[in-house]
């Protein structure tokens, strides 16, 4: 999966301006701040050209994580009429951008706290005319009021850069929100799924109802040191590679999310929570069904579900 034409376009027109060392220093520098300031609260990120390598490093793999997580929401949700969206920690607009993919909202909301990013996500929508109606918001989304309501409320990859002692009261005031559906996203790493299962917790609480991913309206029943995620192969382009300094022509994104709703849906019937293992004549999966983890094994007997299970990946319904 690549991100659109037009958002690679604008995304290296900004990056013309400024010189290549200066970019590699600029990601260079982004990637120490991420690794030693994360959970801190700070401000990560102040300048134009920080913004540009960011958004060449990390707009790419959000657009697609935001894509799959959104296209597992949908399929169960399918009556569901979208017309406002909420990006809540926008960055550089990574999620408008998949939003504007699959949906046709009238409204688009943005709200961002870093002026670097905010003036460059406007920056990189300015030549669509598809991206007219969104409008850009600066409030840190932590100490400021934000808008109340939408019927899609998407915040991806915020949670985990939250102080300890903020992520609770930020959670509960997502909760409180009136929407039809949150999309929550984070990293898919066993560290950051423990807030998916916080989110996941507080929500039945509150007695809401999960779309997605999760097969049941149970407390998740993964033990602490494994983890439900989905995946998402990303293309890379040339300039991606030079500032990750890689020479392949693709990165596999991991991501967990979290979908929740007032409304009742079905849920898919299981879930696979690990890449199907391929062997002869055989597959395995690793499921959850109706909340319950299970191993099943599909042998070459079984032909239309064996060759069903081949084109699976890790966090697809089964």
């Amino acid at each position: 999966m690549k991100i659109p034409y037009l958002l690679e376009q604008a995304i290296e027109n900004k990056a013309e301006g400024i010189k290549l060392i200066e970019l590699k220093q600029s990601a260079h520098k982004l990637s120490t701040k991420y690794m030693n300031e994360e959970r801190t609260g700070k401000s990560l990120l102040s300048e134009e050209k920080e913004a540009v390598a960011y958004s060449i490093m990390r707009m790419p793999a959000t657009f697609c994580a935001i894509t799959v997580a959104l296209q597992h929401v949908l399929n169960i949700v399918k009556h569901i009429e979208i017309d406002t969206v909420l990006d809540i920690g926008a960055g550089t607009g990574a999620t408008v951008w998949a939003t504007k993919e699959l949906l046709n909202p009238s409204k688009v909301v943005c709200i961002e706290r870093e002026k670097a990013m905010l003036k460059l996500g406007q920056d990189l929508m300015a030549d669509n005319p598809n991206m007219h109606d969104v409008e850009w918001q600066e409030k840190d989304i932590v100490k400021e009021d934000i808008p109340s309501k939408a019927d899609l409320i998407i915040v991806s990859y915020v949670v985990n850069e939250l102080k300890e002692e903020e992520k609770n009261k930020f959670i509960q005031k997502l909760l409180n929100l009136e929407y039809k559906i949150l999309l929550i996203v984070e990293p898919g790493t066993p560290e950051w799924f423990k807030n998916i299962k916080e989110v996941q917790s507080l929500a039945l609480q509150y007695r809401k109802n999960i779309i997605a991913p999760c097969t049941c309206q149970e407390k998740c029943k993964l033990p602490e040191n494994d983890w439900c995620h989905a995946t998402v192969r990303v293309e890379r382009n040339k300039i991606h590679k030079i500032l990750k300094s890689g020479d392949s022509p693709f990165e596999d994104e991991k991501f967990s999310y979290i979908a929740i709703s007032n409304e009742e849906f079905n849920t898919a019937e299981s879930r696979i929570l690990r890449h199907p293992k391929i062997e002869a004549g055989k597959i395995t999966l690793k499921l959850c069904r109706n909340g319950e983890i299970k191993e099943e094994i599909i042998t070459k007997k079984e032909k239309d579900k064996f060759k069903l299970a081949k084109k699976k990946k890790c966090g697809d319904e089964f």
